[in-house]
């Protein structure tokens, strides 16, 4: 019974990566049955404004253009239930209603964040089935209460279909060759034409459609753990690990006929990954953690509302650096996208500090950052279009 016990506490916290807080509902210790719920809430202030007047995004300072904005709204409100139904199979369904009340607007709805169940044959080989995150590269995979910037590098990261990071579809993953070997096989709904919007007005001889013959998406990733590895459905940005962790991964993404070429045929939606997590502690309260991600995206968009494929493919990347001191960790990380023929470039440089009152359960993080967006504009006669915005931005963190 206590080896039962044990294996099912084991399953429960694989599943939120480590993270014990949540509360536990119903647990049956003879059937390996246990039911917790948790929370995690990130209310965020951010001060925005443009680089000069003018300059600014949408939704970047006042309505003015030229004056910063105060913005006060809830960046993440999960709701999550999670547990095991045998020591083998175990399960994890989480809400979600992100940006809350950002510059005003409390229309939005929650939704189903992640739905998926994970049947455990061995270490080696879990299937996971449902709605899950897409496992192009650790960044992908990583959960928002273990990210250690103060969110995801979502302008680097570009997928054709999906919601949020995220897919339906069944995952295999594990490790082999005594846990050297980090490895995820996914096969997913991707690119639907019944998802792509007819246009306003319909061409006299309309576009071949995509996906016609109902291929999926192929996602996967290979992790070689160089030290430790990390075993977690949802990976981390930091660990507080007593131990040092030291992983580098590929990856790839594809679809058959997922996206629109320039030249408006179908043909194959493609983004490659290579990346590298380090998680090294000196001492209890001395730990660096350093990661970086190159994305190399394919030509071609979905047209999906949501997708943020580049039509002219392109490349991304970002780095990232902290170094905790017990509670206190100064970070900084730079984002670089260069979509081909100067479709789109954007440059982000932050940095921050972050306060880990109580590691992932309760934390504030800072962060001061400035974004500069280049694209082409929509006629040559206006000149291109630049985009300077400079954020500043506390978050709480409640994870419990």
């Amino acid at each position: 019974m206590k080896l039962r016990l044990l294996r099912t506490t084991l399953l429960a916290t694989v599943l939120l990566g480590g993270n014990a807080g949540a509360a536990t509902v119903f647990k049956d210790e003879a059937k390996g049955v246990a039911v917790n719920v948790g929370v995690l809430l990130q209310p965020w202030v951010q001060l925005t404004g443009p680089g000069s007047a003018g300059e600014g995004s949408p939704g970047i300072g006042a309505a003015d253009g030229k004056s910063p904005s105060l913005d006060f709204f809830l960046r993440r409100a999960r709701l999550m239930v999670y547990g095991s139904v045998t020591k083998e199979l175990s399960y994890f369904v989480e809400t979600d209603q992100p940006n809350f009340g950002k510059g005003g607007d409390f229309t939005s709805s929650m939704f189903i964040q992640d739905a998926f169940f994970s049947y455990a044959f061995a270490p080696e080989f879990t299937i996971d089935a449902g709605m899950m995150l897409v496992p192009l590269s650790h960044h992908t995979i990583e959960g928002a209460v273990g990210l250690n910037a103060l969110d995801y590098h979502a302008d680097m990261i570009r997928f054709p279909a999906g919601k949020i990071f995220r897919d339906t579809g069944i995952q295999l993953r594990g490790l082999l060759l005594d846990k050297l070997l980090h490895y995820r096989l996914g096969v997913f709904e991707g690119v639907r034409q019944s998802a792509v919007p007819a246009p306003a007005m319909p061409p006299a001889v309309p576009p071949p459609p995509l996906n016609d013959n109902g291929l999926p998406r192929f996602a996967g990733q290979l992790r070689l753990n160089i030290l430790g590895d990390e075993s977690d459905f949802f990976l981390k940005g930091i660990y507080f690990t007593p131990k040092p962790l030291l992983s580098v991964g590929i990856g790839a993404d594809l679809q058959s006929k997922g996206v629109r070429k320039l030249n408006g045929d179908p043909g194959l939606y493609r983004a490659l990954s290579a990346d590298v997590f380090v998680d090294y502690p000196f001492t209890a309260d001395n730990e660096l953690i350093v990661k970086a991600n190159v994305f190399n995206y394919g030509e071609g968009a979905s047209g999906i509302p949501g997708s943020t494929a580049l039509a002219a493919g392109g490349t991304a990347f970002y780095g990232e650096a902290g170094f905790r001191l017990g509670w206190l960790e100064p970070l900084a990380f730079i984002e670089y996208l260069k979509a081909k023929n100067d479709s789109l470039t954007i440059l982000s440089p932050h940095v921050g500090v972050n306060f880990w009152a109580m590691k992932h359960t309760f934390n504030i993080k800072t962060d001061i950052g400035y974004r500069k967006t280049e694209r082409p504009a929509a006629a040559p006669a206006t000149g291109d279009v630049t985009l300077k915005d400079w954020l500043a931005t506390v978050q709480g963190q409640v994870f419990f």
